[in-house]
C-alpha cells in the first residue's frame, strides 16, 4: 500500500525533518471568529475546530506552505532537514518568521517512524495540520493534544487546493483562499495557453534512488503530483496507470524498468547520484524525452515542489522546467 509506502519515498523525496518553532500565530488582518465553529472532513473521519486558531502546528510542507500564503506563521512545522537551507526550509519559503528556531531533528522518513508527539505537545497548539500523520494511531495520540486535520482526500497526496481551501474556512478567509488558488492556476493556465503543443503529452514525476537501486514513478493521475501536469493538458501514460492499478498509484520499479520513463515530459531526480550516472543505466539515453528536450533532471526541491505541491512550490518548480516544457510544448 502506497499510503504507507508513500511515507518511504518521503525518506527519499522529503528526507530528515525537524520541527522548528516560530515567534507569532495569524497575521494582525485574520478575523478573530471566536464564535466560529468550522468541520473539516478528512482521511480519518472529521474535526470541528472552534474559533480561529493561533498556535498551529504544519506536520509537512504543504500545510506549511498553505500558512504562509495567507500570511500565518506556525509555531512548529516540519521542515526540510539538511535538503532545505540552514534552517531546514525549502526555496519558496523564505517568509517564514525570522525567529523560528529548529528543535531535535526527528525522523520521519523511515516506514513506521512515529510522529515526535511530545515536542507537538510542548508547543501548545490550538490545531495540528498532519499531512504526516500515517496512520489512525498517530492520529489518535496527536489529536489528543489539539484538533487534529489528517489529509484530506483520498490520494497518496493531498490537492493544494482541498489544503487552501479547508485552511481557508478555518481561518475564516475564504476570499483570500479563493484568491490564492485562482493566481496560482491563472498562472498554470496560461502557461498553458503560451504553450498550447503540451495538450494531450505525456508526463511522468519520478526519482531513481541509487543507494537502494529503485526507480520511483508516480501513477496515479488523481495525486496530487500529478494535477498540475494535467491542468497543462498533459496525462499520465496510460500503461503506467493500468500497471499501478490498486497498489495506490505509485510505482517502485528495479533499474531494469526504465521503460516506464517513456513519456514526452519526464521531471527527474538522481537521488544519491547526478545526469551522467542516469544516462548510465540501461536505456535511459535512449527515452524519448532525452531526445526532445523534454527531460528534466531536477534537484531536490524542484521534484518536492511537485510531488507535495503548494501554490508556491509550483510556481518555484515550473519556473525551472519551463525550458523542457517550451522544448516540447511550442
Amino acid at each position: 500500500m502506497w499510503v504507507r509506502a508513500v511515507r518511504l519515498v518521503a525518506a527519499t523525496l522529503l528526507g530528515v525533518v525537524a520541527i522548528a518553532t516560530a515567534g507569532c500565530g495569524t497575521d494582525a488582518g485574520a478575523d478573530d471568529g471566536a464564535d466560529r465553529t468550522t468541520t473539516i472532513e478528512h482521511r480519518f473521519g472529521s474535526t470541528t475546530v472552534e474559533g480561529t486558531p493561533t498556535r498551529i502546528v504544519a506536520v509537512g510542507s504543504q500545510w506549511l506552505d498553505a500558512l504562509l500564503e495567507f500570511g500565518v506563521q506556525p509555531v512548529a512545522y516540519l521542515a526540510a532537514g539538511d535538503r532545505g537551507d540552514e534552517r531546514g526550509l525549502y526555496p519558496w519559503e523564505g517568509s517564514l518568521d525570522a525567529s523560528a528556531v529548529e528543535l531535535d531533528r526527528a525522523v520521519l522518513g523511515q516506514l513506521g517512524a512515529s510522529l515526535p508527539v511530545e515536542e507537538i505537545a510542548a508547543q501548545d497548539p490550538d490545531l495540528i495540520l498532519g499531512s504526516f500523520v500515517a496512520g489512525q494511531s498517530d492520529f489518535d495520540r496527536v489529536s489528543k493534544i489539539a484538533p487534529t486535520i489528517g489529509e484530506i482526500g483520498d490520494a497518496q497526496v493531498d490537492s493544494w487546493e482541498d489544503q487552501v481551501t479547508a485552511l481557508g474556512r478555518i481561518l475564516g478567509r475564504q476570499d483570500r483562499a479563493e484568491e490564492i488558488i485562482s493566481a496560482t492556476n491563472g498562472e498554470i493556465d496560461a502557461l498553458a495557453a503560451r504553450l498550447p503543443g503540451l495538450k494531450g503529452k505525456t508526463a511522468v514525476l519520478s526519482q531513481f534512488v541509487f543507494k537502494t537501486n529503485q526507480l520511483v514513478v508516480v501513477a496515479d493521475p488523481k495525486d496530487g503530483a500529478s494535477q498540475t501536469f494535467a491542468r497543462l493538458g498533459m496525462t499520465v501514460p496510460p500503461r503506467l496507470v493500468e500497471e499501478a492499478g490498486a497498489t495506490g498509484g505509485r510505482l517502485l520499479l528495479s533499474p531494469e524498468r526504465v521503460d516506464a520513463l517513456t513519456a514526452d515530459l519526464v521531471v527527474m531526480l538522481p537521488n544519491g547520484g547526478t545526469r551522467d550516472d542516469l544516462m548510465k543505466l540501461p536505456g535511459f539515453a535512449a527515452l524519448p524525452s532525452v531526445g526532445s528536450g523534454g527531460l528534466a533532471v531536477e534537484d531536490y526541491p524542484t521534484v518536492v515542489g511537485f510531488n507535495t505541491p503548494s501554490s508556491a512550490s509550483l510556481r518555484y518548480a515550473l519556473g525551472r522546467i519551463t525550458p523542457q516544457l517550451e522544448a516540447i510544448g511550442r
